[in-house]
Parts: C-alpha cells; structure tokens; sequence
C-alpha cells in the first residue's frame, strides 16, 4: 500500500489499526459530531460550509462527500500533518505504548529519516528539559514568577511550563548528551553555532519557556519570556518559522482549549500568551490566542473547525482596539460568528480577571456585542465629526463588508452597517465597490440619518426605563437585539451602562439630561406585575415605529424608480416594500 510499509511489520500496522480510535485522532484536529453510527464535521482538506466530512469509528475510515479525500488513521495523518507512514506509525505506536521493531530497517532508509521527525523530537527533548528545570533549584526564579501571576501547579503542567536557565550552554549539553542534532536544534531555534570558540550556545536563557503545542501533542516550537531586569533584552522570543513551526497555521492553547470549545459554545481569542494561561487558571478554558502577529485566514479556519462562535477580548489600548477590527474582518471573511468585549480603558484580559474578578469578566463576555453591531455603533460613534473622519470609518466598514464572500449576508451587513452608522446604504455600497440596491448618491458627505422621531424617541425612553425599574432584564433585552433599535446616542450610552450592570443613571448625559430623566427615571414601571411581558410589547412597538419610515422611504424609492422605467429596480424595493409590511404586522 505503502513504499515505506514493509519496514514495519504487518501483525504491528494491523494491532496500530485495531487499537486506534479514528474519531479521537480526527478529533484533535476536526470538531466532530455524532450522525447516527458516524461523527460529521467540516473537512480539513476543503473549504466548506456545511459539514460533509464523514469518520467511522467501526471501520476506522473518513470520507469526504465534497472533496471525495478518503483512507484510514494512517491516510489522515499523512495527509494532514504532512508525516510520512512511518512517522504516522511512530506517533501511534508511541501513544499506545507499542514498540516497532528497527532490525528490518537499512541504514540508507535510516539517514533519509525526515528532519522534520528529528526536530519535533529535538523540540521534545528541549520541553522535557525546561520542565524539568522549573520544578528544580534552578528553578526558583521561574517558580517565583509564575506565583506572582497567580499561575498554580495544575494550569503550569496543562501548558508544559519550564524554565531556561541564564547559562549559556545548559540546553546545548544536554542536547548533546542525548546524540541530538545540534544543527537541527539550531534550526528550530533552541541553539546557535559559536563562530570563535566553536560549538552552541543557547537561544533561550533567563526565560519561562512556554512550549507552543499542537492538537496531536507534538511541540511545534517555543515562545520564552523574560524574567528578571535585563532592560535590553526582548520581553519575548520566539522560535523562528521552520518545517514544524509555521505561527500563521498556529494558536497558543489550542491542544489545551479546543475540548473547551463544545461545552462554552465558543472560542475566546485574546492577544498574548499569557492572557491565554491566566485565563485558563481563572476557568475561562476555552481561550487561546495568535502567536505574536495578527490574525491569519489559516488561524480563523483552524478555529471554525472547532468553533462556530469566536468572542474577540483584546486589551483597552489602541494597538488592542486596531487588532480587534483587524480579526474581525478575517474572521467574518471566514464567515465565523464574530463577538467583541470591550474591556474597560487600559485593562487587559489578565488585568481585569485579576482586579475584577472571573464573574465580572464572565458578564462581559457573555455580553459581548455582535462584531459588526460593535463597529456600528461604538466605533463610528467615536469617529472624529468631520467629513473625512467618517469617511475613513466608512471605508474601514466597507473592507469588513468586502470580505465577506456571500453575496446574500454581505447585503445583509451592509444593511446593519447602514442601520448602525445612521447612513444611507447606498453609501455604504458605493464604498464596499459592489453594485448598489438603490441609485448611488449624488452626495460623498456620509452624513448621519436623523432618523428619530418624537414617536421613537418615546418608545426608547419606554424601553429604557423599564430596565432602569427591572435591571434583571438586560438579558431579555440583549435576546432581541434592543441595542440595534436606538436610535439616540445618550440612550445608547444608558443601555451599555445597563449592560455593564451599572445602574442605567449611571450614564445619564450632563446636558439635556431633565427630559430623559423624567421619563427613565419616573418608576412607571416599579410594580408592574409582569414587566417581562412589558419589555417584550415595548420592543415590539419600538420595531413597528422604526419600520414606519423605514417603508415609506421604500415606497417613495420605488415610485421614483417607476417614473424613471428601471424596472429591475423596482421590482426589487417592492420585494422589501413586502418584506417590512411583514415584519410591521
């Protein structure tokens, strides 16, 4: 079957095949689910939406209908990790305590063995080693940092933890010691050649050393930080690109995170290492991050195998809020459901778990706003006033809208967006670069809709002060997306507060605040035997009145586009002419 196959003898391929689960070994990699006697997921080997990626766990076989890719535990292996049969072997054969005999094995067959086999060996024997160190005397300093993390033994051991000593040739000996390649050690970046004196010295000294492990428990490479005062040496190091450590292919926590994935119902990706282990010691196990760069579409893939659902929680800076927007627009490309929490100004996820507490940070994140809704209606909020400041918004919303390759939910979005930004869609498509539902505007200024009427604003202020009487009903409110339906920003402002879990006159505006006040803060609401049922008839009406103008702009665009005889136009606002009769019914 295999060139490499007869190196091995058939009794020990056929006992690696029996013993094998398939679906836990696919499992590491693909986010599998039972459909009858099978587990279904999305296909590694394809791009696709809906799962057509077939594994049997009784005949030890997976199948795919969309790209036809087939064969065994063997087969995935090879085909997905880029191993050879014999390395496929090897790594069940060790995982189930099986020895493959090396006598039938030539010498040629032995030298031609893959590099990248002997580095992920290398990088083991590295882990091992550190592991080792951190628990030792040597250690302490190592020890002594992670308790001031708050980091404990057991999430430690989970993530491999281990120290690099400030020696310049402990990890080179050592490798040396055991007849590993010091060339190939140099390779993945453990060691460097000394040009004057001759041998290796090593990359990573006075270091915690946090191995980067994949789903299959291999070590791809290393990301050490420093510990101590030394002011001129980089807070990080990490291991270079190499056969085995591609970072745009890999997530730090992942082989940790990815069982968390099902029961939290969602990834949360922050931006460090350490924001990833102080959030796995705080219970948030489901946390993992990129390895010192933005987001790549192999990441965002690599979590939609696991994850349908990803919550962005990166740190309350500038540099935080800019990567934020960057994933969403890679993430949303990859047609994953987007969330972003908003940390308060200048905290971190480890700060803010560590001064706040985990049921603190657990509220924000299960209140995590809808990617484009955040952009919507918190970034554009804030964008500088003029027309150029919003213009440049304007285009950042239009590359988010640009990367979503279905035609029907990129309209959709460009509807939020348009919604959220209080601006004419046809603005939004004229900057997307698509063709336009409606005659583009004569005008570039993308400037604010009012679209607020003395109606709507009632109905807001109703919706409001029933949360400032039952602030328990943030959650029913967040349910039927009443953020969406505001219109006024000082209302807007009031609703995060609520949903911060501060009180709603928390955020109630300095200036105009008597109106607002009179009616939010009024107690209407106190005693009303069942203000669930309020809220709900409340929302409902706000919905009725939003829609109201909303069709009769339809109705006029569609009556214009009459007079003009563009046909396929009007057909098409009478479409959501009938659309939004429904939905006012």
């Amino acid at each position: 079957m295999w060139e490499c196959m007869g190196l091995i003898p058939e009794d020990v391929i056929r006992e690696l095949r029996e013993r094998t689960d398939i679906v836990a070994v696919i499992g590491q990699h693909v986010s599998l689910r039972k459909a009858g006697r099978n587990h279904k997921g999305l296909c590694p080997f394809h791009n696709e939406k809906t799962p057509s990626f077939n594994v049997s766990g009784d005949r030890g076989f997976f199948y795919c209908f969309g790209c036809q890719k087939k064969g065994d535990v063997f087969t995935f292996l090879m085909e997905y990790e880029g191993k050879s049969f014999i390395e496929a072997a090897e790594s069940l054969a060790a995982q189930h305590g099986i020895e493959i005999p090396r006598t039938e094995e030539p010498e040629s067959v032995k030298r031609q063995r893959s590099d990248r086999t002997r580095m992920l060996e290398i990088n083991k024997l590295a882990a091992g080693f550190y592991r080792d160190l951190l628990r030792s005397d040597r250690g302490a300093p190592g020890r002594a940092y992670l308790e001031s993390r708050g980091i404990g033994d057991e999430v430690a051991e989970a993530f491999q933890l281990g120290w690099a000593p400030d020696e310049w040739r402990a990890l080179s000996d050592f490798l040396q010691e055991r007849g590993a390649s010091l060339e190939l050690a140099g390779a993945v970046g453990l060691v460097a050649p000394q040009p004057r004196a001759g041998g290796h010295y090593d990359k990573f000294r006075s270091r915690l050393m946090c191995p980067v492990i994949v789903p299959g428990g291999e070590v791809a490479g290393f990301s050490g930080r420093i510990v101590g005062s030394d002011a001129e040496a980089a807070k990080y190091i990490n291991s270079p690109e190499s056969p085995v450590y591609k970072k745009s292919r890999l997530l730090f926590g992942l082989a940790q995170a990815r069982e968390s994935f099902r029961g939290a119902g969602r990834a949360v990706l922050v931006e460090g290492n350490f924001d990833v282990i102080s959030l796995h010691q705080a219970g948030f196990t489901e946390t993992v991050a990129p390895l010192g760069t933005a987001l790549t579409d192999e990441q965002a893939g690599l979590l939609k195998r696991f994850a349908q659902r990803v919550v962005l929680l990166y740190d309350a800076d500038k540099a935080g809020h800019a990567a934020a927007l960057k994933s969403l627009e890679v993430l949303m490309g990859a047609e994953v459901d987007v969330y972003i929490a908003t940390l308060p100004s200048g905290e971190d996820p480890d700060s803010m778990v560590k001064t706040q507490g985990a049921a603190v940070l657990a509220q924000l994140l299960d209140r995590a706003q809808i990617g484009v809704e955040y952009f919507a209606y918190e970034v554009f909020a804030t964008t500088v006033r003029s027309p150029s400041g919003r213009a440049r918004t304007l285009h950042a919303a239009a590359q988010i809208a640009r990367s979503v390759r279905d035609p029907v939910r990129r309209n959709l979005i460009v509807d939020q967006l348009a919604t959220g930004m209080r601006i004419d869609r046809r603005l939004v498509w004229q900057a997307v670069g698509g063709r336009a539902n409606v005659s583009q505007p004569t005008s570039e200024d993308p400037r604010p809709r009012d679209e607020k009427s003395p109606e709507s604003l009632l109905r807001e202020l109703q919706v409001l002060a029933i949360l400032a009487d039952h602030p328990q009903l943030i959650e029913l409110a967040e349910e039927n997306d009443v953020f969406s339906l505001l219109t006024d920003e000082r209302l807007r402002d009031m609703y995060c507060a609520a949903r911060r879990g501060e009180p709603i006159i928390s955020a109630l505006p300095a200036e105009g605040s008597s109106f607002i006040a009179e009616h939010v803060l009024s107690g209407a609401f106190a005693t009303a035997k069942d203000p669930r049922r309020g809220l709900l008839e409340a929302v409902a009406s706000l919905r009725k009145v939003r829609k109201r103008p909303e069709l009769a702009e339809l109705q006029r665009r569609a009556q214009a586009a009459k007079r003009r005889g563009d046909v396929e136009l009007e057909r098409e606002l009478v479409r959501e002419i009938l659309s939004a009769r429904k939905q006012v019914d």
